[in-house]
């Protein structure tokens, strides 16, 4: 009987035991965690040429994390500043949830802020506005606007004075205007022909314009300030 009973524990553990060569998916760690929110962060809000530091706080997971390569998404609407919430994703684009996580995101960067108290359906200029580096606080999961691509832009909403102008808080300012004489490229494979033309319609950046070109009129879209690419 002992002898039976011997043999029947020695089954089991090796029916539990993993087969060599078998990867095993270890738990994941808090800086696990916290390494798959400070990629999504820095995701959203990277724009070219400037520096986002990205600081996580009070992480709070739930569920079994396990696994490496771990993916965080942020709930809609999340603004850095404050508490957020994170979905938390195996390995890969269509890696399965695995839990979820809190956390306090902040950001260090270059942004915008308003120098004095600004009414809402205000008219940026230069006045208004400051070049600062630093924490803007809560601001939504975006690129920040710099100073001077504000000036022009209207203001959807009242901004204290040194509170940061976030993209959701403008409507663009257009680079070219109804009536403005611009210039215009065309391609035509490795061959760039350049004109000029009168725009129809405002427009901001990679809008789609009419243009009038002596009688004829196409269309084009805006490149920059005062500049259209013809689409043949």
């Amino acid at each position: 009987m002992l002898a039976a009973l011997v043999l029947a524990a020695a089954a089991i553990g090796a029916a539990a035991a993993p087969i060599a060569g078998t990867p095993v998916a270890l738990p994941a760690t808090e800086a696990d965690v916290r390494a798959a929110i400070v990629r999504a962060v820095q995701a959203r809000v990277a724009r070219p040429g400037a520096r986002v530091e990205v600081t996580v706080e009070d992480v709070r997971i739930r569920g079994a994390i396990a696994g490496t390569g771990l993916r965080a998404t942020p709930d809609a609407g999340s603004r850095a500043g404050g508490p957020m919430r994170f979905i938390l994703h195996g390995e890969g684009d269509r890696g399965a949830r695995v839990g979820s996580a809190d956390a306090v995101v902040r950001l260090r960067t270059a942004y915008a802020q308003a120098t004095r108290a600004l009414g809402a359906g205000a008219i940026l200029t230069a006045a208004d506005v400051a070049a600062v580096a630093g924490d803007p606080g809560r601001v939504p999961l975006q690129p920040l606007p710099q100073a001077d691509a504000l000036i022009g832009a209207r203001l959807r909403r009242a901004i204290a004075a040194g509170g940061p102008i976030a993209g959701d808080a403008v409507t663009a300012a257009p680079l070219v205007r109804r009536g403005d004489d611009v210039a215009t490229m065309v391609r035509v494979g490795p061959v760039v022909a350049r004109g000029r033309a009168t725009t129809l319609d405002d427009g901001v950046l990679g809008a789609l314009v009419r243009l009038q070109i002596e009688q004829r009129r196409l269309r084009g879209r805006v490149r920059g300030a005062g500049e259209v690419e013809i689409t043949p």
